[in-house]
């Protein structure tokens, strides 16, 4: 067993929602229900992990009934949340500054000597504090993304174009940066909000922009409808299915959800993700009846409409919420 051997633990364990939405610890518990008893005094443990408000002051007590070891005295501990964006870690990791909870200070200084050999900037907080520092991250840019997706339900009621509103809005604005609508989900995105709003009955925020981003594939899934008047045996390519651009992480993904709406109104779904094991582009395209850009993977944006054209049916419909080919619409004929 290397445990006793080492002078610093990371924990990167996962953290989920279960069946009622609640967080479940059951992996950082299971360590050290399984790991305990092979810590030893003068040992740091850092909790990596996004975590719900209070895990670090309940993993203290772990700490003290599991292993006799008293934070602070006999054994250091820190919530050191990673804010890291995926694909970019290694870059954002000197260039982000790193935020340490601790519970007493001899805990934040050996926390402190490992980051300071990564980045530059260090933070200093309670452990409250920085477990929700890093939910904050998340759900601020979760709620951001569902107020573009709003605004996108609202101009599509008046007919509008979004993405020429959106420009109209940000365009030499001093106070713009109206975000653009499009799929938003992951592990993180998703879950994090109910860490937040677990305990707290009055979170109607978090909760409302949950409602609106998972809406998006079931509404243009019915705006599909009402121009194709069915679906049935229609053929969809369905482009991208990762939770974001240009990752392979399906974890939450909205594509899956669209792609067993759009089968269960009797669609053949035909995928293609650049970085996952699907069928080509090509054999994605051929005789399609609708195109859905699901993910703006850098690569599609080098995918041109003329090019499209010759695979699809002529009338083909195209669904691009992420506006990769350019036309400022969310449907459109080919």
């Amino acid at each position: 067993m290397v445990l006793p051997e080492l002078n610093t633990i990371i924990l990167t364990l996962g953290t989920v929602i279960d069946d009622a939405l609640t967080p479940d610890l059951s992996q950082v518990t299971g360590f050290f229900d399984k790991f305990a008893k092979f810590l030893r005094k003068g040992q740091l443990v850092i909790l990596r992990s996004t975590v719900s408000p209070g895990t670090t002051e309940y993993v203290a007590q772990i700490l003290k009934q599991k292993a006799g070891l008293a934070v602070g005295r006999d054994i250091f501990l820190a919530c050191c949340p990673e804010r890291l964006a995926e694909g970019r870690a290694i870059q954002e990791l000197y260039e982000i500054p790193q935020i340490i909870g601790v519970l007493d200070e001899k805990s934040g200084q050996r926390a402190a000597s490992i980051f300071r050999k990564l980045t530059n900037k260090i933070l200093f907080t309670n452990p409250r504090a920085a477990e929700l520092a890093k939910l904050y991250c998340n759900m601020y840019r979760y709620i951001d993304f569902a107020i573009g997706n709003q605004f996108m339900l609202i101009a599509e009621s008046y007919n509008q174009n979004i993405y020429e509103i959106v420009n109209l809005v940000n365009n030499g604005y001093k106070r713009g940066g109206l975000k653009g609508p499009g799929f938003t989900a992951g592990a993180c995105l998703v879950k994090d909000g109910f860490f937040l709003i677990d305990k707290t009955p009055y979170l109607d925020l978090i909760a409302a922009a949950w409602r609106i981003n998972e809406s998006i594939p079931g509404f243009l899934v019915n705006q599909l409808k009402k121009i194709n008047e069915s679906l049935v045996g229609k053929k969809v390519a369905l482009l991208g299915l990762g939770f974001k651009k240009n990752i392979d992480d399906t974890r939450y993904s909205l594509s899956l959800k669209m792609a067993k709406y759009l089968a269960n109104e009797g669609a053949l779904v035909v995928t293609h993700d650049p970085y996952l094991p699907t069928e080509s582009l090509e054999n994605s395209l051929k005789n399609a009846d609708v195109v859905v850009v699901a993910v703006n993977h850098d690569v599609f944006k080098n995918i041109k409409l003329e090019w499209v054209r010759k695979f699809v049916k002529k009338s083909c419909l195209i669904c691009d919420i992420w506006n990769v080919f350019g036309k400022g619409k969310i449907l459109f004929q080919v």
